[in-house]
């Protein structure tokens, strides 16, 4: 977690703010969500879902919260076209957040309800091994939707698909997001 510090200072005023960013502790760099998808010939297990960037503080604003910001999988899905060279996966997810109030029997928790999803990824790259396959594709549409107001982020992304491992690694980078 890292802080940011800001403050104002005026003639007869000093304001401090503090701050918590979230900061992704992954392998793949600087990208604003990681998906990495396993057991995909059964049902897939989401094993590390995170957002961060913009999307994040928007999904987990800071008008709702300060200190708790969850995410929890709730469903997930996975297909791949391999004649037609698409893969497709969605996932359902739940934001669990906490606003306080004056004491700590004031809090209320709160859940809201999200889906992500990219169809039409189109592969344009397949390495090939005497028993493996690793299918790279980039994003046809791939957008975060919360479900109670359709608010929509979309993303720039690129997925991995190793036949051998059973696995699926998406990471997108944050395009826009209408109002």
């Amino acid at each position: 977690m890292i802080y940011i510090i800001a403050f104002h200072v005026t003639a007869l005023l000093f304001t401090l703010w503090i701050f918590h960013v979230p900061v992704m502790n992954s392998v793949y760099g600087d990208s604003d969500y990681i998906l990495e998808l396993g057991n995909l010939n059964k049902k897939p297990v989401v094993s590390n879902f995170e957002i961060d960037g913009e999307a994040y503080l928007q999904i987990c604003s800071y008008e709702k919260l300060y200190n708790n910001c969850e995410i929890r999988v709730t469903n997930s899905s996975f297909s791949q076209n391999t004649a037609n060279l698409m893969i497709n996966h969605s996932l359902d997810f739940d934001v669990i957040y906490d606003i306080e109030g004056v004491n700590e029997n004031n809090k209320k928790i709160n859940i809201e309800k999200f889906s992500k999803s990219m169809t039409g990824c189109k592969v344009y790259d397949i390495i090939e091994d005497k028993t493996q396959k690793i299918y790279f594709c980039d994003n046809g549409m791939d957008f975060i939707k919360r479900n109670s107001d359709s608010k929509m982020w979309y993303y720039e992304s690129i997925g991995i698909y190793d036949t051998l491992k059973n696995t699926y690694v998406v990471k997108g980078d944050f395009e826009y997001s209408p109002p």
